[in-house]
């Protein structure tokens, strides 16, 4: 099975597979948004800080998803991680919004480091493609660093 694995990769290094991924991706769903930014290379493409330089990020969200957001995403949004769901142990953050049936994920980004200022790259890439986001109130779990991030994009937003 490993050998039928590989031989149908583009490469054996992940980084590179998952970009190729979102190749593909990208082309054959243009009006999904995705942002890969594999380790080594600058989230935003502007900074050439050390601490810019060496973070894996990935985001994606559905036009689908996009329209939940814009629809529900104004008055509460929830932020909430997964850790050690993938063999990286990479955490995984579900971005969430009410809507008039039930609770629905309306964004999603694989950040490599759980910090403040890794959190507010995806989070600013994520308010960048969605233009009309402006959240009254946020609520996230007890989580410093997440709380950080989200006071400087949404100031004033949190509940715990």
């Amino acid at each position: 099975m490993y050998r039928a694995t590989m031989k149908h990769r583009f490469s054996k290094v992940d980084q590179e597979n998952v970009a190729e991924k979102v190749h593909h991706w990208k082309a054959s769903s243009p009006e999904d948004f995705f942002h890969f930014c594999p380790h080594g290379e600058a989230p935003s493409g502007e900074d050439d800080k050390e601490e810019d330089t060496q973070t894996l990020l990935f985001i994606h969200q559905t036009a689908w998803r996009r329209r939940l957001l814009e629809r529900y995403g104004n008055d509460m949004c929830l932020l909430d991680a997964t850790y050690k769901t993938t063999r990286y142990s990479l955490p995984l953050f579900f971005l969430v919004v009410h809507t008039n049936v039930h609770y629905q994920v309306v964004g999603l980004f694989v950040v490599q480091n759980e910090t403040s200022h890794c959190i507010k790259d995806a989070l600013q890439l994520l308010r960048k493609e969605n233009p009309s986001w402006n959240p009254k109130n946020f609520m996230t779990d007890n989580c410093e660093k997440e709380i950080t991030a989200l006071e400087d994009i949404f100031p004033g937003t949190i509940e715990l």
